[in-house]
């Protein structure tokens, strides 16, 4: 299983909270990652809103990969936020600026608010999303010549990518898959897929690992060459009671993200949401169970199910709403005590950049 870290830029509090930079933190989070060892980073792209303030994940993505060695990668371009041939350039250039290390996630987008505040239909999101992917593919893939595409969407005359991306045919594509069917699409079209259950319980982490790696198997892909990860919180800290400490700022973060999910929120003028508390919501022991909250030994426990049912990559994350030093205690605590052993007991290596800088030392 690899190990990576999802750097939401997430504030749950309001903005006069905060004493210090977001971007300053988030980079200093970004070097942590690189340093502990774990396998790569995700950037998310989000619009408007002080809860997620990530408006260009590619260029964060660049500004982070300029100063850590490790895979740095887009979860997910909004790719029905711009022309598929402008994101084919935007994308190529910047692998060959993070010699060869972008990663790429891709997805229709969860917020309506987004969607309306751009002008773009939501309703004909998932159709769009779906042929600017084809593009995309098409445009990397058309090496020796120009293509053309005649969509519903898109009519595109004969054209040509430039620059070309280092790695080929393209950087390797993760596929958010939310739904049942988007599991089964994306094991079919190859992608590696990425599942992020919220605070849903494990039956439904269990069921979409089923799902996805049935329909991988029909498709005929190897497992572990084609992935699943799976995202959840993480809190790991020396006792049970300190770690529990984190289940409230997690449920200030669901708040937030169901009331935008589903456009029903009390938005002031700049765009914060208040976490008014929901008339269903998981209960404090819920979120313990669920996500991976509790000490070394715990959190270790928690790990084995998800090796159980195939999870290739866990994305871990860590800044759901935790003031930054708590955060940058935890990625220490869950490097040194729960991947480390982790990865010894299965005689897993350590990725190739954490080794490189370890001998350069």
């Amino acid at each position: 299983m690899e190990f990576s870290v999802f750097i939401s830029h997430m504030r749950i509090h309001p903005p006069e909270y905060y004493g210090r930079s977001l971007f300053e933190e988030k980079l200093i989070e970004a070097k942590a990652v690189d340093r502990l060892g774990y396998d790569c980073i995700w950037i998310p792209e989000h619009h408007l809103i002080h809860f997620m303030q990530a408006p260009s994940g590619l260029m964060l993505c660049l500004h982070y990969g300029q100063q850590v060695s490790c895979p740095i990668g887009q979860m997910v371009n909004l790719l029905t936020y711009r022309h598929p041939l402008i994101a084919a350039g935007e994308l190529a250039l910047a692998d060959v600026l993070l010699d060869g290390r972008l990663l790429l996630g891709v997805g229709r987008g969860a917020y309506e608010y987004e969607f309306q505040r751009l002008e773009i239909p939501f309703a004909t999101a998932t159709e769009q999303f779906l042929e600017a992917l084809d593009i995309l593919e098409l445009a990397w893939r058309s090496e020796d010549e120009g293509f053309e595409f005649h969509g519903k969407y898109y009519d595109i005359d004969t054209s040509y990518v430039w620059p070309r991306p280092i790695q080929k045919p393209h950087p390797e594509i993760w596929y958010a898959a939310m739904s049942p069917a988007s599991i089964e699409f994306c094991a079919k079209r190859g992608y590696h897929a990425v599942n992020w259950p919220f605070l849903r319980p494990m039956s439904f982490v269990r069921d979409v690992a089923e799902r996805f790696h049935e329909a991988r198997e029909k498709a005929g892909n190897e497992r572990g060459v084609q992935k699943l990860a799976i995202m959840r919180g993480v809190m790991v800290a020396e006792t049970e009671s300190k770690a529990r400490r984190s289940i409230e700022p997690m449920l200030i973060n669901h708040r937030l993200n169901q009331r935008l999910h589903h456009f029903d929120f009390a938005s002031a003028s700049r765009g914060y949401i208040e976490p008014v508390p929901l008339d269903t919501e998981p209960s404090e022991q819920d979120v313990f169970d669920n996500m991976i909250i509790g000490t070394p030994a715990q959190c270790l426990e928690k790990l084995h199910e998800y090796e159980e049912l195939g999870v290739d990559q866990f994305l871990l994350w860590f800044d759901y709403g935790p003031d930054h030093e708590a955060v940058l205690d935890a990625m220490e605590m869950f490097a040194a005590e729960v991947m480390a052993p982790f990865r010894r007991a299965r005689g897993i290596a350590w990725p190739d950049h954490a080794v490189a800088r370890t001998a350069a030392q």
